[in-house]
């Protein structure tokens, strides 16, 4: 969210100046500490808060986070989604075929977050000790609430792509990622934390926030405690296990009967649920104003697409799947390739047509601006939260309480529909994920954190799919490219990490 905010710069000295469009707590480098005077200035920090949704996003020139790259992740390195041909901005997840000095990740955006959420919680300390109004002591803990969030954010998405799942790290002490909770001397990293210690930080981060009285129950673009609570649910659902699970089912259950979010109830509704400010099941998305604060043409939404890069459309495993229901509203966000750019490319691909809609349109971008680059970027909205509790309510073997949010789900999508308790399944489950959460990041990590096969090529049948390694085709969370390597720099940098790099690599 670039927003005409004060920029930190580094020269001999530190020097504050004010140029539009940059984040005064940006961190690369990593070693830009706010001076005294800047730190202690209640002025600054309602942009010092802006800038760390700034970071959190990204920008056309650091799409490894939120503005694409991390989302686009959890699509294409699972069995829904796939990437055309090479050369796409998809193809390196896609493909599975990089090394140690090729991988992609959000390694050093999702760090650079975390120092901007250290900076400016240690800001808000400092301003707590000074006379201020109640109005701002009320800024102040709300912003440094909504920092400890994002820092648990940040640290929970590093571990779902640099460490083992939760289910498969022996009670969590597998190596997790390196912990950071306060502001660097350097730029080098502490080792990699076990995986329970990242996971008991991201745990009270979340929880100091949602026990903050100051952090509103619902924000549009900003860190909420329904936000919150949300997003320690699924923290807690990855974790799996009794505790996991009755953790992740209270949480999400707070969410849905506290009823400050409801689900989309008309189709119109639902086609602008994940574009318009006025949505009421968007829990926390990031948002984008105006043509200062998307991506442009390297944000997800113009990646995604027919009239942008159409960078990736669903499988045939996934449209064969939504066939079985021509009635699911959720025909309504996929849209067809005819008349549009993609088309010339939907031809080329042996069995697929360009009347499939197979292409994803939850991003069209705010009506007001015509433009898909304006769209917001989500990160959780109450559909999954259903989804969540349904989850945790079955594995805790709670089938009624399963059911009843499943079909909760299951009906919005058709009225006509409903799960019987003999249907009940995990897969069953997941497959309602999968086609409700579709472009939004969730299936392969869905699959690798339930120990699930990735099926892409079915039988050793390639279906719609371009050339994939035999590895790359059908593989579980053992298969090691399912886990990314520490980046090289990082590594090189001669910090315990170099002994510490993931199997493989």
């Amino acid at each position: 969210m670039k927003r005409n905010i004060y920029s930190l710069l580094i020269g001999i000295g530190l020097v504050l100046s004010l140029p539009a469009c940059k984040d005064f707590l940006n961190t690369e480098p990593s070693d830009a500490i706010p001076t005294d005077k800047v730190a202690s200035d209640i002025s600054l920090l309602p942009p010092a808060l802006r800038g760390l949704y700034d970071e959190l996003q990204g920008s056309n020139s650091s799409t490894a986070y939120y503005t694409r790259g991390f989302i686009i992740a959890g699509d294409v390195m699972g069995d829904d989604m796939q990437g055309l041909p090479a050369g796409s901005r998809v193809q390196s997840y896609y493909n599975m075929n990089y090394t140690k000095d090729s991988a992609p990740g959000i390694w050093f955006k999702a760090y650079s977050v975390i120092r901007s959420a250290n900076r400016l919680i240690e800001m808000c300390t400092k301003l707590a000790g000074q006379s201020l109004t109640d109005a701002q002591k009320t800024e102040v803990k709300s912003a440094q609430a909504q920092a400890l969030a994002i820092r648990a954010l940040a640290h929970f998405d590093l571990c779902r792509q640099y460490a083992t799942p939760y289910k498969f790290s022996n009670d969590g002490t597998a190596l997790g990622v390196p912990l950071l909770t306060s502001v660097p001397d350097n730029k080098s990293l502490p080792s990699r934390a076990t995986l329970k210690e990242v996971y008991q930080q991201i745990i009270a981060d979340f929880k100091a926030a949602i026990a903050t009285p100051e952090l509103p129950e619902t924000s549009y673009g900003y860190i909420s405690k329904s936000a919150a609570k949300a997003l320690l649910a699924r923290v807690y659902l990855y974790m799996d296990g009794t505790e996991g699970n009755t953790q992740a089912l209270a949480l999400s259950k707070e969410v849905i009967d506290a009823g400050k979010y409801t689900l989309a109830k008309s189709v119109e509704e639902y086609k602008t649920l994940w574009s318009e400010a006025n949505s009421t099941e968007m829990i926390f998305s990031i948002v984008n104003f105006d043509s200062k604060d998307w991506a442009d043409r390297e944000g997800l939404a113009y990646v995604y697409h027919v009239n942008g890069y159409y960078n990736a459309h669903v499988t045939k495993k996934f449209y064969d799947e939504m066939l079985q229901d021509p009635n699911d509203i959720r025909w309504q966000v996929l849209v067809a390739s005819e008349g549009t750019k993609a088309e010339a490319s939907v031809k080329n691909t042996p069995g697929l047509l360009p009347s499939y809609k197979v292409f994803i349109g939850k991003y069209p971008g705010k009506a007001a601006y015509k433009d898909m680059r304006s769209n917001d970027v989500p990160v959780i909205r109450l559909a999954e939260v259903y989804l969540n509790a349904a989850e945790a309510a079955f594995k805790l073997g709670d089938r009624a309480t399963a059911l009843q949010y499943l079909n909760v789900i299951v009906k919005r999508a058709n009225p006509a529909k409903s799960v019987a308790d003999a249907d009940l399944s995990l897969e069953r489950i997941l497959s309602e994920r999968s086609k409700e959460l579709v472009g939004e990041g969730h299936r392969f990590f869905d699959l690798m954190r339930n120990g699930l096969r990735c099926e892409r090529f079915y039988g050793g049948q390639v279906g719609w799919h371009g050339p994939l390694s035999k590895e790359s085709q059908a593989f579980d969370h053992t298969y090691f490219r399912t886990i990314l390597p520490i980046p090289v720099y990082e590594i090189n940098l001669g910090s315990d990490l170099a002994k510490q790099q993931n199997p493989g690599y």
